[in-house]
This record gives structure tokens, sequence and C-alpha cells, in this order.
């Protein structure tokens, strides 16, 4: 019986390459376009997937600062890849490997209960618990709500000295639970050394000369916060003295 089958099967195979051989090589590429054009297209889709993901690997850049605008000017009003560029030319890096990014897309109304200004403020804190924030620049209403979140660097512990001195008048101190003091009330709790009671949760930039220049919170004053997981602290400060540079 295996013998038999086996010869039968034999000879369908041959007669079936017969068949193909006297087929024109119109008619074969009918013939194949016909049974197996489904598993041609699933083939190609797959191929250029997989040729998409190996190109994204091989050409991504190492994201090495990243800053946040919320309610800033419009972006079609202001060129914000022009003003990351500015800072991008004071320092040194692989443009090859590595980038800088700005994100200026969002326009948050932090009073507002809903879903669209909810799920922007879900995603500002879910960039900053993963680490990929290093400075965010925001309107006052934001500031204050970024400050209670427990993200702010104290500048006062990563500012160098010169910077806190020429900076003094600018920083916006808090008292816990996030109470706004002046810069009078830190000094006299200071002399009595209570220096870990009030901190320095960011600094207001309104006046600053790249602010001014790109005109970035229009009659509103602006914040700068260094975010407390930062990755890049160095690079944030830096960019904190970027922003008062003619």
């Amino acid at each position: 019986m295996p013998q038999e089958f086996n010869s039968v099967n034999e000879e369908i195979k041959n007669e079936a390459k017969k068949v193909w051989q006297s087929k024109t090589g119109k008619e074969r590429a009918k013939y194949f376009i016909y049974y197996y054009k489904v598993h041609f297209i699933v083939g190609v889709v797959a191929i250029c997937l997989l040729a998409s993901v190996i190109h994204f690997f091989a050409t991504r850049k190492e994201c090495i600062f990243q800053v946040l605008v919320v309610n800033g000017q419009s972006v079609d009003l202001l060129d914000y890849n022009a003003f990351i560029d500015g800072f991008a030319k004071t320092i040194t890096y692989d443009e090859k490997k590595e980038e800088l990014i700005i994100d200026p897309n969002y326009l948050i109304d932090v009073y507002a209960a809903d879903q669209y200004n909810q799920t922007n403020i879900q995603k500002v804190f879910m960039n900053v618990a993963v680490g990929e924030l290093d400075v965010m620049l925001c309107d006052e209403d934001f500031m204050k709500f970024a400050r209670a979140q427990d993200c702010a660097y104290d500048l006062t512990k990563v500012l160098p000295d010169n910077d806190l001195k020429k900076y003094e008048d600018k920083l916006v101190w808090y008292d816990f639970p996030f109470e706004e003091v002046g810069i009078e009330g830190y000094e006299q709790e200071y002399e009595q050394d209570y220096k870990g009671r009030y901190e320095a949760l960011c600094i207001d930039i309104t006046d600053f000369e790249k602010i001014k220049e790109y005109d970035m919170f229009p009659n509103k004053n602006g914040y700068a916060i260094i975010i407390s997981n930062t990755s890049h602290l160095d690079r944030a400060i830096e960019f904190l003295e970027y922003l008062d540079t003619p």
C-alpha cells in the first residue's frame, strides 16, 4: 500500500511539473498571484515593518536633555526648535548620536476637571515619574500646581553661589505644606538655623533675556523648575543660565 501511494503521488507531481513547464511566463504570474497573493502581501508587509523597526533603532538618538513647556506661546507664533537649537550651540555633544528635545504642546487649565486637561496633567507627571524630563517652563498657575507634586529641586542646593546671588530676587520660596513666602522669611529662619524649612522650588524667568526675545509667556509670568529626578542636572543649570543670555 505505501509503495502504491508513493507511485501515485510521484505521478501527480510529474504531471503537475509538466503542466507548469508548459505555461508561459504570463500564465505562471497569473497563477502565482491567484493562489499566493495573500501570502505575498503579508510577507511584503512583514518585511517592511521589520525594516522600519531596524531603521528606527539604528538611527535613534539618545536624548541628553528634555524641556517641557506648559501654557507657553503658541507653536504657530514661536519657533521652539530655534529656541532649543540656540541652547544646543552653547554645549558640546555628538549631533549624530545625541539630541535635545523641547515639547511645547501642553495647554493645561489646572482648575478644569474635563478629560482633556486631566489627561494632559497625567501625561506631564508620567514623564516626570519615568525620569524623561529635566526642566519645566510654565506659567504661574501650573507652577503652583507642579510644586505641590514634590517634583522640583530646591534650587538653593544645586545652583552655583554666583547664580543664587544674581537671582535671589527671582527665586520663589515655599514653606511646607507649600505656603508661599518671601526671601525675608527665609533669611529670618536661616538665622535661627532652620535652613531646611523653606525651599526655593522654582525661579521667575519672566524677565530673562531669551524668554523676552521669544515672547514665550506673553502677558503673564513664566517660571522654570528643575525636575528633582533629572539625570542631567549640570545641563539643566546651564540651560537656566542660557535663558538669561542676550
